[in-house]
């Protein structure tokens, strides 16, 4: 079945939480202190900040942040398990305290270390949760783990060979094919579903990818407000007024970080 060609409606912008010329820029949608938030860490010359940016806001809004734990400072992925309020951080081979054969578990409410499970050593630069499985990836190659970091299966990314970005829709992941300037969603066996050629933000700059599986869509509106609350009955800000264009499957947001303009930016799929 040939892939579905998909665009990006673009429904915001924030600039980056702080500037950097950092690297492997991370992003997950999660829960901090009971609020829908966009976790957001990039590499640094020093400790890592994770930042906490209130979601549904049409300016960026910070809630909350707490450094990484101690030296794990080339966190490259970051995911997020709802069930237990945890951040899963994958890292990159190299030096200094070089950790690429560990899943870090963070608490995400206080960044506490929470815990550690041993995978195979593989230099990460994207990692992704379902509930059920990780899956990162090295740029050219999936690796699907289950939670106690035993490999289920390995198969080529069939996205090119530089993913950077991985996040876990429903019964797919979102993945940023970065060297080709593309988005594509894969199925959970591997299948490249659909592709969207022209991301938002400077060619080849997607670092991250972040699908929100946290919000209950069926009540969000199209375009954020200033405030989170729903805007005229009638305008894209009021959460009853059908979105245009219409999303591709079901209501969605998708967050993508570009490190070469240093921009986050939100909206959805379509075709």
């Amino acid at each position: 079945m040939p892939e579905t060609a998909l665009k990006f409606q673009q429904t915001g912008s924030w600039p980056f939480p702080y500037r950097t010329e950092g690297h492997d820029t991370a992003l997950t949608a999660c829960r901090h202190k009971g609020e829908p938030a966009l976790a957001f860490l990039t590499q640094t010359d020093y400790e890592d900040d994770f930042v906490f940016l209130r979601l549904g806001r049409k300016r960026p809004e910070e809630i909350g942040r707490f450094s990484s734990p101690v030296n794990h400072w080339r966190i490259s992925g970051i995911a997020y398990e709802q069930a237990r309020n945890l951040l899963w951080a994958t890292e990159e081979s190299g030096t200094p305290h070089q950790h690429a054969d560990e899943l870090v578990a963070i608490d995400a409410d206080s960044g506490v270390h929470a815990g550690t499970v041993s995978v195979p050593l593989l230099d990460s630069h994207a990692l992704a949760f379902n509930g059920m499985y990780f899956v990162r990836s090295d740029g050219s190659m999936l690796e699907m783990l289950d939670r106690s970091g035993n490999v289920l299966a390995t198969i080529a990314a069939p996205i090119g060979s530089n993913c950077r970005g991985l996040s876990a829709a429903p019964w797919t992941y979102i993945a940023s094919d970065t060297a080709s300037n593309r988005l594509a969603v894969i199925s959970l066996f591997g299948q490249l579903v659909a592709s969207c050629p022209e991301p938002p933000g400077e060619p080849g700059g997607i670092e991250a990818v972040a699908f929100d599986n946290i919000r209950n869509f069926s009540g969000v509106s199209q375009l954020p407000t200033e405030d989170g609350l729903a805007g005229e009955e009638g305008s894209p800000f009021h959460p009853d007024t059908p979105w245009d264009p219409q999303p591709w499957n079901f209501r969605h947001t998708v967050y993508l970080a570009n490190q070469k303009d240093q921009t986050i930016y939100f909206g959805y799929f379509y075709d």
